[in-house]
């Protein structure tokens, strides 16, 4: 609902209307896989770069039910870009990126041509629970 309103908001400002307009919700919340313990087995938190090379080698030797079972496999170039990028990011010493070298999530404009994206609250531990049950029930975690 908080989009659809959004878009309203901006569809009918009274101020010429941007360009482009960012909804993306931009309050962090608490980590909610870390909080709730969704797997049976322990589910540290590792570098992106310990992950990656993690995922290279499931690639050896792949078998279908490799794939099923770590679908990431499927986006395996697109994270080497990911991590290439955040390495040339970090060494250059400019932060002025997301992860990954993609652009920056400014929500100013969003904000300043409508009250919905202003007055937005961020997500609750709450959210992040329902969020983590819905991927529970979708066998996400198995």
């Amino acid at each position: 609902m908080p989009v659809s309103n959004a878009i309203l908001d901006v569809a009918f400002t009274e101020e010429e209307p941007p360009i482009a307009v960012n909804l993306t919700l931009m309050q962090p919340i608490a980590d909610a896989l870390v909080e709730r313990k969704v797997t049976s087995y322990p589910l540290p938190l590792v570098p992106f770069s310990e992950w990656l090379k993690k995922l290279e080698l499931s690639t050896k030797d792949l078998h279908q039910e490799t794939m099923e079972c770590i679908p990431a496999i499927k986006l395996l170039n697109f994270m080497c870009s990911m991590a290439r990028s955040d390495i040339a990011i970090r060494t250059s010493g400019e932060m002025g990126s997301e992860a990954g070298g993609m652009t920056l999530f400014a929500t100013a404009v969003a904000e300043r041509v409508s009250p919905t994206m202003k007055e937005l609250k961020s997500l609750s531990l709450a959210d992040a629970a329902q969020w983590v049950d819905y991927c529970e029930a979708m066998r996400m975690f198995q």
